[in-house]
């Protein structure tokens, strides 16, 4: 579930006179999505036979906030155990799903080309494309979810774009 996605993109003939400068078209993809949504889970059941998920007792963003700990562990606690048997009060099974969001991904895809007229409809074409032109670093999710560890709680070992990756082009077209 990500709660937010906004993919926009384009074109444009770049204007220029001469040889050299006219004919180059620049295209470009932004990608902004927001954080995948997590839950937390108790780290015991507090009845038999069913799960629960844990309390926010404070702001599961404070801390150090980073790739070594997303989410802070002193946000989370575990419900009050069932007390008796026919229990009608659902405290015990904790709070509300999905809790926290993870990392945003932010990424600016761009592209740079030229054709060039050879011969009647013969073209040959040259390109230059960035992917993750800025380099921004996109996190996968938090793993390691047990808030009891905090050493481990909410640590990133992965992500979801690659690093900058640049390719050169061309094609000829008869």
């Amino acid at each position: 579930h990500t709660k937010h996605a906004f993919v926009v993109s384009g074109n444009y003939d770049i204007p220029g006179r001469g040889a050299i400068l006219s004919g180059w078209r620049t295209n470009w993809i932004l990608s902004l999505y927001s954080g995948q949504a997590q839950t937390i889970n108790c780290s015991v059941a507090s009845g038999s036979g069913t799960g629960c998920y844990a309390l926010m007792v404070g702001d599961p963003y404070a801390g150090t906030h980073d790739v070594n700990q997303f989410y802070n562990p002193a946000a989370f606690a575990d419900p009050k155990p069932v007390a008796t048997i026919g229990q009608t009060d659902f405290s015990p099974l904790g709070g509300p799903r999905s809790q926290v969001t993870g990392p945003p991904l932010r990424q600016l895809d761009m592209g740079i080309a030229r054709q060039i007229r050879l011969r009647g409809q013969t073209q040959f074409e040259v390109r230059v494309e960035a992917f993750n032109l800025t380099n921004l670093p996109a996190f996968n999710a938090p793993g390691s979810l047990n808030f009891l560890d905090a050493r481990n709680f909410a640590s990133i070992t992965s992500m979801r774009n690659t690093p900058r990756q640049i390719q050169l082009g061309a094609k000829m077209y008869w």
